[in-house]
């Protein structure tokens, strides 16, 4: 796991605990997302074809994403993450193969912002089409959806917090929030917790089944399948996957021979 240290961990959330940023804001349907801009992230996703997706090809709500795919900060690097914006799922070219954050590319300061946290850049870059259909658009978007990416610091029906305004600020605050309610899982004292049943903003029970899931409940506590929350970040990851794997820019954990039972003994 590539989780912030204790000691970091402690300094992040002592700066940050007064003004935990909220996410997902409520769409004009009433739910987060239900008005998304890009209609083809509703489509189905093809089901696994022999490619061994990481996630699964039916929607689970108390299995959103896998925990170690949520961790795997190695899954794609600056380059590709480059190229995967060069030739995004959308059949063109992402505007954010050429924005700039600062001095860096978008992708290497997607993929530095979600490594520094524990997270998997392609968890990230997920979040930012669920929230502002960023990647597919091939214009630049209006300077507020490029300024609150992640949605990060923007509470339901309030405000988006000014404090948290800007593409490099949106990456570290998504980033660390993920990260942040990943361990509040591990650790049993966040709002959702891996094991603990709780009722979303849709009035539905679920009981998350592993840490990830309730990371990404903490930020989008809506399920709303078919239409929004996180039904939609599972289908979106989905095809972020699959289209990296097809590109040949996902890189593939390291198999252990010794656990592994296909490997040669």
């Amino acid at each position: 796991m590539h989780l912030p240290s204790p000691a970091r961990r402690i300094l992040l959330v002592a700066t940050l605990a007064a003004t935990l940023p909220l996410a997902a804001c409520v769409g004009d349907a009433g739910g987060p997302f239900e008005d998304h801009e890009e209609a083809s992230d509703y489509d189905p996703v093809p089901a696994d074809d022999g490619k061994a997706d990481a996630l699964s090809a039916t929607f689970d709500d108390r299995l959103v994403i896998p925990d170690d795919f949520f961790v795997d900060v190695d899954a794609i690097d600056g380059d590709g993450l480059q190229q995967f914006f060069e030739t995004s799922p959308y059949g063109r070219r992402s505007w954010l193969a050429d924005a700039k954050v600062g001095d860096l590319r978008a992708a290497d300061a997607i993929v530095a912002g979600a490594r520094a946290e524990g997270i998997n850049p392609l968890v990230m870059v997920a979040r930012m089409q669920v929230e502002q259909s960023l990647v597919s658009k091939s214009a630049p978007p209006s300077q507020k959806k490029i300024d609150y990416a992640f949605g990060c610091g923007c509470p339901d029906n309030r405000p988006c917090n000014e404090a948290y305004r800007g593409l490099d600020k949106q990456i570290q605050c998504s980033a660390h929030t993920l990260a942040r309610w990943y361990q509040g899982s591990i650790d049993g004292d966040a709002e959702w917790v891996a094991g603990r049943g709780r009722r979303t903003l849709d009035k539905i029970w679920v009981v998350p089944g592993n840490h990830a899931t309730a990371s990404l409940y903490a930020y989008t506590p809506w399920v709303l399948r078919g239409s929004g929350g996180n039904w939609l970040v599972w289908n979106v990851t989905r095809k972020m996957e699959r289209h990296a794997r097809a590109l040949g820019v996902l890189v593939e954990p390291a198999v252990d021979p010794a656990t592994d039972p296909t490997g040669d003994q």
